[in-house]
């Protein structure tokens, strides 16, 4: 029987997916085989990729249902709000998750409720399941009593250990989902590099068993290098790499660095809740005057522009000169106060400066949306300009770069042409998830992997799973 015909039939249990071997598809299969089914993962990104590939099958959006797991634990806690208790919005930290989990949870004890989830679905699967937080695992657990319930993942890429409140999977997972299976083909690299693909499934194994890994006697291109921000390796056949390219560093402030020392060839990447963008909102807000609010732009550029020293007679001085007194003009409307439609335009027009080299350009982007949605009556004040932005884009996702650098916990299920590891001797100094954090850096390359460091070996302790 195919792991599709399995999948679609399992009472319950787990299936170990490695990076790249066809979780997503397998997934899709299954659903593809008639039955009712509820797709839960937890990112919206996920959805949208289950989602398309239910669509390339033809698959009726009424026979599958696709959501976050967040999202339909707020749907069924809302709709039974006196019984579930949910917080009024979006859960805003911690304990408003858990208390919305929690609502979730006791509906799912009470029998009309059961037979409401019954009648609506057939069976249930649970996807990139080694991200789930206690309360969600409750839930599946919950799920699994009503339905039969199949959670598939990947032990080796649960890489928010720091959170502390991600399920272990060898003490939480198997007692209650017994492992069903393992996907052993790795889809992602075939007609592509078929031998990295092989390459990074073998690593995989030496990584679990803690055994050290040789970047030279690999389908790895090994710069060797003792500078974390020796460029060498981000612009090593810089003008061959044709598709996609994404350079991984686990350190957060050293992307930025690293974007910028790359005057802006790489795009650094934001996280998810946004701190740089809603500290300026909040700034710009609580801005007493014009002329404070004109330092919150400036601040920000600072952080998100190079300016290269311009050069008198150079090319394109002329109209950089022509760009410069427009912004003055804005600035000065600006000063005046209360002109987010001008700060906005103040944004809009830097990038029409050739020596300007915007790093940051999402948060960049996004401040100027953010504007614009305080000039246009939208929002009432900058930080809910701000959120109203930031949600469109966990809805519709982030704008393409063709170079980009970022973190593993940001780049986690995306894949790319190319792949940068820049002094990878700092992931082994990672003080949780090491090795899996190695594990899902090297897996998002599907055509090269370019990696510099100190020394051609690495080795890290066994990962906890």
């Amino acid at each position: 029987m195919s792991n599709t015909r399995k999948l679609a039939f399992l009472r319950e249990g787990s299936i170990i997916a490695p990076a790249g071997h066809g979780k997503t598809e397998e997934i899709a299969k299954a659903a593809a085989h008639g039955t009712r089914s509820l797709i839960l993962t937890h990112t919206h990104a996920g959805v949208h990729a289950i989602k398309s590939r239910l669509k390339r099958m033809g698959v009726s959006q009424s026979a599958t249902i696709v959501d976050t797991i967040a999202g339909w634990a707020m749907r069924y806690a809302n709709a039974f709000p006196r019984t579930a208790t949910p917080p009024n919005g979006m859960p805003r930290n911690a304990g408003e998750w858990t208390c919305l989990y929690d609502g979730a949870h006791r509906l799912l004890q009470i029998s009309a409720i059961k037979r409401v989830v019954e009648a609506s679905y057939d069976r249930v699967f649970i996807d990139e399941y080694q991200d789930c937080e206690a309360g969600q695992h409750q839930i599946a657990i919950a799920l699994s009593k009503i339905l039969p319930t199949v959670v598939l993942g990947d032990p080796m890429q649960g890489i928010f250990e720091f959170t502390g409140s991600i399920v272990s999977w060898n003490r939480d997972v198997l007692p209650v989902f017994p492992e069903l299976m393992s996907l052993d083909r790795p889809w992602r690299w075939e007609k592509k590099n078929e031998d990295l693909g092989n390459w990074i499934a073998q690593v995989r194994q030496k990584l679990l068993r803690g055994e050290r890994i040789d970047l030279w006697d690999a389908p790895v291109k090994f710069i060797e290098s003792d500078d974390q921000f020796d460029m060498g390796a981000f612009f090593d056949d810089f003008d061959s790499r044709d598709g996609s390219v994404a350079a991984i560093h686990c350190w957060r402030q050293t992307c930025n660095q690293l974007a910028k020392a790359s005057r802006g060839a790489y795009q650094s990447i934001e996280e998810v809740a946004a701190a740089r963008l809603m500290a300026f909102a909040q700034q710009w807000d609580a801005a007493e005057d014009g002329a404070e609010q004109l330092t919150a732009i400036r601040q920000l550029r600072d952080e998100c522009v190079h300016i290269k020293p311009s050069v008198e007679h150079q090319e394109g001085a002329s109209s950089d000169a022509e760009v410069l007194a427009r912004i003055k003009s804005l600035a000065e409307v600006v000063k005046k106060g209360d002109a987010p439609g001008a700060a906005s335009a103040i944004i809009n027009l830097s990038r029409k400066l050739s020596n300007w080299r915007v790093y940051r350009g999402e948060l960049w982007r996004d401040a100027e949306r953010t504007l614009e949605e305080l000039a246009r009556g939208r929002a009432g004040s900058a930080v809910a300009g701000a959120t109203a932005v930031r949600q469109r884009v966990s809805l519709t996702g982030r704008s393409p770069h063709k170079r980009i650098i970022s973190t593993p916990l940001l780049l986690k299920g995306l894949e790319f042409d190319h792949v940068v590891l820049p002094y990878a001797t700092h992931f082994a100094q990672q003080r949780l998830a090491a090795a899996k954090l190695f594990y899902v850096a090297i897996s998002r390359a599907t055509r090269t992997l370019t990696v510099s460091g100190r020394e051609r070996f690495l080795q890290f302790p066994v990962p906890t799973l």
